[in-house]
């Protein structure tokens, strides 16, 4: 297959349109109602057991109710309680720490390098594993804060149980829609995909440019395939209602989208399934991997600015880092990482106000609970629309989660506060252009050499092997690097579109000739051999040659 010169480039994301977004995203009531619950109950029953000053700390373990979101409940619970081993790990490693550090400059240095080494681990497992939201600050905060009880002399076995108490809250509260509704997840995933290929659909039809909505309908049927390929519908309800209508919606969307816009992105009428675990953690070790810039930019930052801010005296320089880690973790445009920015910055601002009003009423017990669940509820609608709202929600929590009494004194809190999320907010942005300036450069042609290379493995096994359960694995894995195709296309089409466009014609056109190789495994019969691939082999290789020897 020769580049096509045809595809059209992602488009540019816009700075301004994209500090005042707000994307729909759906309903999230639900959504927000778990997350305040899973933090409620078990605080609630903490206060009534007479202990209210540990009321807060349940909160650790009840940030795990976060990471099941939009996963069928057939895996959720596993991932809620991997999500909360790895909160109550970074609450027992952050109150070892605070039991044990001593001397102002040199503490402060120490909780900087700590919340660093469980930022830049956190970054590089979500972007590795592609999880998404919420990514790795509630790790880092849950370490923080159990830090600061541990050095205001809070027993560690205090802070590990209520964090485990948390967890517990967070698995029994993910799992509790089952008995209602156990295949919602998948269902909203599949109406969502609908709604996407609808939107696109009427957008061609009225001649409107429609090249974003291309990509988010492409997005949102992989999604959907992964709900329903949790949940096991292929394998246990191949006839499902909800398996025929994603089928029928990957069909509209892939007739107008592949004779007409030709356009690079996921390909509908490809099922998505994830490939393990280690080979997505595995695959990612290398410097120009997405996850792996993500991760040093990101303790760069950290330990930048976390480090200016001891050395300027500042007794708490934890919130400096987790400032840097919200800019940086979700990976290296530069685009992105200004209006995350920005929005950090004016969200705490108005988040800090907010906070001082509250501080006024000193609520305690009860009264402070049921603050802290409203504000969880109200940064869990506004997480994937607009962070800077978010922030506002998240400020007060982040503030109470990290050592913030009602009783202290909050003016020199809120300058502080200030101070820091100013130096964080500084040094991420300018890691963005100082740390690996041109990473999207790599990642695009590091994605394009993970494709060539997966694509001859299947196509060596298929020359002698029929397809089988070893073929199956080697499409996931290249279903998985052509997935990354489209994501560094986009990334680099923002952040570099004049040398991006130079060089699409090839980028779309081994994304199209993969997609071809798998539409042809998925159609080969039980016991047959993938048929010619010696043209296959040099069809790739005509496209994008092996790189030459340094």
């Amino acid at each position: 297959m020769p580049p096509s010169v045809s595809d059209p480039l992602p488009p540019k994301g816009k700075l301004g349109s994209l500090l005042f977004a707000l994307p729909p995203v759906g309903r999230r009531w639900s959504t927000g109602l778990r997350t305040a619950i899973a933090f409620a109950v078990p605080a609630g029953i903490v206060v009534a057991a007479g202990h209210p000053n540990y009321a807060l700390f349940v909160l650790f373990g009840a940030f795990a109710v976060m990471y099941g979101e939009r996963r069928a409940y057939r895996v959720r619970a596993g991932v809620v309680l991997t999500a909360g081993v790895a909160l109550l790990a970074s609450c027992a490693a952050g109150a070892l720490l605070g039991h044990t550090i001593s001397g102002r400059l040199g503490a402060s240095l120490l909780t900087v390098g700590m919340l660093t080494v469980v930022a830049v681990f956190g970054v590089y497992v979500i972007d590795a594993l592609r999880l998404g939201p919420p990514g790795a600050l509630l790790f880092v905060i849950a370490c923080g804060g159990a830090m600061m009880a541990a050095e205001a002399g809070i027993a560690t076995e205090v802070l590990l149980a209520c964090t485990a108490f948390g967890v517990v809250s967070s698995i029994v509260v993910s799992m509790a829609g089952v008995l209602r509704d156990r295949r919602k997840p998948e269902r909203v995933a599949v109406a969502a995909a609908i709604d996407a290929v609808d939107a696109f659909l009427s957008a061609r039809a009225a001649g409107l440019p429609a090249i974003d909505l291309r990509h988010q309908a492409g997005g949102a049927i992989a999604g959907a395939w992964a709900a329903v390929y949790d949940a096991r519908l292929p394998s246990r309800m191949p006839d499902s209602d909800l398996l025929a209508a994603l089928v029928a919606a990957r069909h509209r969307l892939a007739g107008p989208a592949y004779d007409d816009t030709n356009d690079l992105a996921v390909d509908p009428l490809i099922s998505f399934v994830r490939p393990g675990i280690r080979f997505r953690l595995r695959r990612a070790l290398s410097f120009d991997s997405h996850a792996m810039i993500s991760a040093y930019r990101v303790g760069l930052a950290c330990l930048v600015a976390g480090g200016i801010s001891a050395l300027l005296g500042q007794d708490r320089p934890h919130w400096a880092v987790f400032t840097a880690l919200m800019v940086l973790q979700t990976g290296p445009d530069r685009i992105l990482g200004k209006v995350r920015g920005i929005h950090r910055f004016v969200g705490t601002v108005v988040g800090l106000a907010f906070f001082a009003a509250v501080h006024q009423l000193a609520p305690t017990g009860y009264t402070l609970i049921v603050l802290v669940a409203a504000l969880l509820f109200g940064m869990e609608m506004f997480v994937p629309r607009n962070y800077a709202i978010a922030a506002v929600f998240l400020t007060p929590v982040a503030l109470l989660a990290v050592g913030a009494t009602p009783d202290g004194a909050v003016g020199p809190l809120i300058r502080d506060r200030f101070v820091e999320t100013v130096i964080g907010v500084v040094v991420a942005v300018l890691a963005q252009h100082v740390v690996a300036p041109h990473a999207h450069r790599r990642t695009f042609r590091w994605i394009e050499q993970r494709v060539r290379t997966g694509a001859h493995a299947l196509i060596d096994l298929l020359r002698t092997e029929p397809a089988g359960a070893p073929a199956v694995v080697l499409i996931q894995q290249l279903q998985f690097e052509l997935v990354g195709v489209a994501r560094s296309g986009i990334d680099s089409a923002t952040e570099d579109p004049a040398w991006t466009s130079e060089r699409w014609p090839v980028h779309a056109a081994i994304a199209h000739l993969g997609y071809d190789l798998l539409a042809a495994c998925w159609a080969l019969p039980p016991g047959a051999l993938l048929d010619d691939p010696d043209s296959w082999d040099r069809a790739f290789d005509a496209v994008l040659p092996l790189p030459k020897p340094a």
